[in-house]
């Protein structure tokens, strides 16, 4: 049961935010990804990644995740492009304080508790030209249900899905950190009224 969720919910929406952003990425580009998880999209992905010579440096702070994650680079030979850390966005530091062209947070930044604080941070990680783009599911109206459903379904699939994203509070969330959204991007109408969202944005 948990393998079929898994494969319903979570390969569908990774195989959705991984197609677009790799293919929104420039070439030779340096992209964090915040939460890469088991990296289960290098599979499909992988000679993408390699034909656009993309320097990816993913976080996770599931151990086996970055197990799994690390086999896979293994696999599809992607040592020179894909380097990962057991490391929380809110402890992990840049190595020589490399900066980034993308930070990504696919489907992980309603995970977290202390969002303006995570903001701050990675606002010094990016080139100055750097955006930071967002990968989620999206509610324009307040869904009681779906507040209530969601955490419900770490008992079913053992992945938190972190708490409802609202589409007014999440940009007023950007606009109080001084983000500014340079592209919005509708990628599929989901169940309940959700939206697969990709968002591209910018420090002003």
């Amino acid at each position: 049961m948990k393998n079929i969720l898994y494969k319903v919910i979570i390969k569908r929406v990774t195989d959705y935010c991984y197609q677009n952003c790799l293919e929104y990425f420039d070439a030779g580009s340096r992209i964090l990804d915040v939460g890469i998880g088991n990296g289960l999209m290098l599979k499909k992905f992988h000679p993408l990644i390699k034909s656009k010579n993309l320097k990816i440096t993913g976080i996770d702070i599931n151990k086996n995740y970055l197990q799994h994650c690390d086999a896979l680079i293994k696999t599809y030979a992607l040592d020179n492009f894909i380097d990962i850390y057991h490391e929380s966005v809110e402890a992990y530091e840049p190595f020589n304080g490399q900066l980034f062209d993308y930070i990504l947070f696919s489907m992980s930044f309603m995970l977290f508790e202390k969002q303006n604080l995570v903001l701050k941070r990675i606002r010094n990680w990016l080139q100055p030209e750097g955006k930071v783009i967002f990968f989620q599911t999206m509610f324009k109206e307040k869904f009681p249900l779906m507040e209530m459903i969601k955490p419900k379904l770490k008992h079913l699939t053992t992945i938190d899905f972190g708490k409802v994203t609202y589409e007014k509070e999440f940009f007023d969330l950007l606009a109080k950190n001084n983000l500014c959204v340079f592209e919005d991007r509708l990628i599929k109408k989901e169940w309940f009224q959700g939206e697969y969202r990709m968002i591209v944005t910018y420090f002003d």
